[in-house]
C-alpha cells in the first residue's frame, strides 16, 4: 500500500508544479503587456 500513496503524492506534486508553471507564464505574459502599454 506504500506504492499506493507515493504514486498519490508523485501525481499532487506534478499537478501543483503544472498550476504554479501556468500561472507563472500568465504573470509574465501580463508584466510584459503592461510594460509595452506604457512605452
Amino acid at each position: 500500500m506504500m506504492w499506493f500513496r507515493l504514486i498519490m503524492i508523485g501525481v499532487f506534486a506534478l499537478t501543483a508544479v503544472n498550476i504554479f508553471s501556468y500561472q507563472g507564464i500568465e504573470i509574465v505574459y501580463a508584466i510584459t503587456d503592461f510594460i509595452k502599454n506604457k512605452q
